[in-house]
């Protein structure tokens, strides 16, 4: 009996014979070359840091900083620019619109850079230039005006005048106001005298009129009283901190 199980023991492990399995060849069809270990050096690391270095963000030139300044103190300087046209169209100059030129030019020149670094001395800078070419421009709009009223009347009273004289060597109306457009055509450049024609023809108008001198002295004024305007404002707002 104990040779019948002995005989059956090992014909069970015969049957449970564990064959190997071939490991997979990974390199098959890539050549025969045993793969080689990947070296850098410190160039190789150099160059991988740069391609993930985070870029800074590029800043804006100073010009267009200044640019943007400028384009803000224009804006602010808009309703300081209508009040004095205005104003100065009944005849009066004051103090009032250089404040409110200060006011609006400060702000919008600040409010166009504070992202930026622009200095305060470049701040006061644009804004002074802004506001002394809008007196200029708002003053040179009233003068326009005025010279256009004082053309109407002139050239009215000057055809009057034409055509009495034309009536009496017996010539045509139409005639004599040919002969007038004529002469004020070669005078002025023009002869509707409409505000387009001054505005264009402004220093001609002045020296025809005699009234450069009379010009640059009321302009002297102007920026004199929105200087005084202006520098009430910075006493207000920047008094305190200037002591």
């Amino acid at each position: 009996m104990e040779n019948t199980n002995n005989d059956l023991n090992k014909s069970n492990d015969n049957s449970s014979t564990v064959i190997p399995r071939k490991k997979p060849d990974y390199t098959a069809g890539y050549g025969s070359a045993p793969a080689k270990e990947a070296t850098f050096n410190s160039e190789d690391i150099l160059r991988s840091a740069k391609s993930f270095a985070v870029k800074p963000p590029k800043e804006e030139s100073i010009v267009l900083n200044i640019l943007k300044g400028i384009l803000g103190a224009c804006i602010g300087c808009i309703p300081g620019f209508l009040l004095w046209i205005l104003i100065g169209r009944v005849g009066f100059i004051a103090s009032i619109c250089g404040m409110v030129l200060a006011i609006g030019a400060l702000a919008g020149c600040w409010f166009f850079t504070k992202d930026d670094d622009l200095s305060p001395v470049v701040i006061g800078a644009i804004t002074v230039c802004v506001i002394l070419f809008t007196i200029y421009l708002a003053e040179k709009i009233v003068w326009c005006w005025e010279l256009s009223d004082l053309f109407q009347k002139e050239t009215a009273d000057m055809r009057e005048e034409m055509r009495e004289y034309g009536d009496s060597l017996g010539l045509p109306r139409e005639e004599t106001d040919s002969i007038t457009d004529k002469y004020i055509k070669e005078e002025f450049g023009f002869t509707k005298g409409t505000f387009g024609d001054f505005f264009s023809n402004f220093g001609k108008t002045l020296d025809y009129f005699d009234y450069k001198k009379r010009y640059f002295k009321h302009m002297l004024e102007c920026y004199g009283m929105a200087a005084l305007g202006g520098l009430s404002f910075i006493l207000k707002m920047f008094g305190p901190d200037l002591k």
